[in-house]
């Protein structure tokens, strides 16, 4: 039977609610693209910041709250569907046990909304996927993109000491100046090889060319 004070909210003042799991929480709607999303607010609240600044603002004076309605969604300018759609499978899995998640493409649209809203958890956790699955050559795109430094000197260092050289679809992907410099590093390696240069000599020598440090 429901009590008076679940009808009006109130808390039995035996019982005290617990610290993260009592969730006062509404949905709110997205206008992505052409597509209405209503999901929950507690996610977005408590894993960004961007988002909590956000619902902790005060409406404007006679302006309808944003979000509460179809009619007024939050709008999330340049964001594509397919972008959001596999940064909420964190949220909503389809298969809890493996996630929805696999491959390079849909872990970097994680990547790229983590990072402009400020989810540092789900930033972190598109990195250490990608950091097992993404190439070399995209692992230098997207750290600059992304700003992932810790990409660097190691996917370099991949590039820098395998046999093949790079080849035309990977100097277009880089462009002119990445291609010179793995070209150098290259080189320095294979010249240095001669006295067998150990792999923290040629880490080092990756650090030095590229201006970054550990």
């Amino acid at each position: 039977m429901i009590s008076d004070s679940d009808r009006d909210g109130s808390c039995n003042p035996e019982y005290k609610r617990h610290e993260s799991l009592y969730i006062d929480d509404h949905s709110v709607v997205f206008l992505v693209e052409d597509a209405l999303y209503k999901v929950h607010c507690h996610f977005f609240k408590r894993h960004s910041s961007v988002f909590a600044t956000m619902f902790s603002l005060p409406p404007g004076n006679g302006n309808s709250i944003e979000g509460l309605s179809d009619d007024h969604p939050i709008k999330l300018e340049g964001v594509r569907k397919i972008d959001f759609e596999r940064m909420l499978s964190l949220f909503y899995p389809q298969d809890i046990v493996k996630g929805d998640l696999v491959t390079v493409e849909e872990w970097t649209s994680v990547l790229a909304l983590a990072s402009k809203w400020l989810f540092p958890v789900h930033r972190q956790l598109a990195i250490d996927r990608l950091s097992q699955i993404a190439s070399p050559i995209d692992r230098i795109l997207l750290s600059r993109r992304y700003d992932v430094t810790s990409w660097l000197v190691p996917a370099y260092f991949d590039l820098c000491t395998r046999e093949a050289p790079l080849n035309y679809e990977e100097g277009e992907m880089l462009g002119m100046k990445d291609v010179i410099l793995i070209g150098q590093l290259r080189h320095s390696i294979r010249v240095s090889t001669r006295v067998s240069m150990q792999d923290k000599n040629v880490i080092a020598t990756i650090q030095r060319m590229l201006n970054v440090s550990e």
